[in-house]
C-alpha cells in the first residue's frame, strides 16, 4: 500500500509541469492586445522644474592679464553677478513614444517627444567687470532683465548606426 501511494505521488509530481504548461491558441486580435506592438509610451503630466533659481556669478576672463611688458599685467574678469530666475525653467507635458523598427539592414529607434516648454521665466542679473573671478567687487556695466522668455520644443528624434 505504501508503494502504491508513493508511486501515485511520484506520478503526480512528474505530471505537474505538463499540466501547468498547457497552451491555448489565441486570435490575432488578442495577440495585438498582448504584444507591445506600438512601442513604449512614457507619460508626463506637468513635470515642472521651476520656482526661484539663483546663481551667484558666471564669469570669464584672464588670470594673468595681457599686453607686452606691464600694459595690463593683472587678472580681469567679466560676467553676470546676482542672477535670479523666477518662473519655470522647463515644463514637460504629454506622452513620449519610443518605438524600434527595421527596414532592410537599418534598425532605428524613433522617439516622438512630448511638448517641452523651456521658459515662461523672468531673469534679472548684473553685468560687471572685476579683478575677482567670483565678481565679488568691481564695476557694474549694466543691469540685465529678461521678461517672460519661453520656447516650445517638440518633434521626433531618430537614433541609428551609420
Amino acid at each position: 500500500m505504501k508503494r502504491l501511494i508513493l508511486l501515485a505521488i511520484a506520478v503526480f509530481w512528474v505530471m505537474i509541469p505538463w499540466v501547468s504548461s498547457a497552451k491555448t491558441v489565441i486570435s490575432d486580435g488578442e495577440l495585438d492586445a498582448v504584444i507591445a506592438e506600438q512601442g513604449v509610451s512614457i507619460n508626463f503630466t506637468a513635470l515642472t522644474v521651476g520656482g526661484t533659481t539663483t546663481l551667484t556669478s558666471a564669469s570669464w576672463g584672464d588670470s594673468d592679464g595681457f599686453g607686452s611688458g606691464s600694459t595690463y599685467p593683472n587678472s580681469g574678469y567679466a560676467g553676470l553677478n546676482a542672477v535670479a530666475i523666477a518662473g519655470n525653467l522647463s515644463v514637460i507635458n504629454g506622452a513620449m513614444n519610443v518605438d524600434v523598427g527595421t527596414s532592410g539592414t537599418r534598425t532605428i529607434v524613433n522617439m516622438l517627444l512630448p511638448t517641452i516648454t523651456l521658459g515662461t521665466m523672468s531673469m534679472n542679473a548684473t553685468m560687471m567687470m572685476s579683478q575677482d573671478v567670483n565678481l565679488g567687487s568691481g564695476n557694474d556695466l549694466a543691469y540685465v532683465t529678461v521678461q517672460n522668455l519661453a520656447a516650445t520644443l517638440n518633434g521626433t528624434i531618430k537614433v541609428y548606426a551609420h
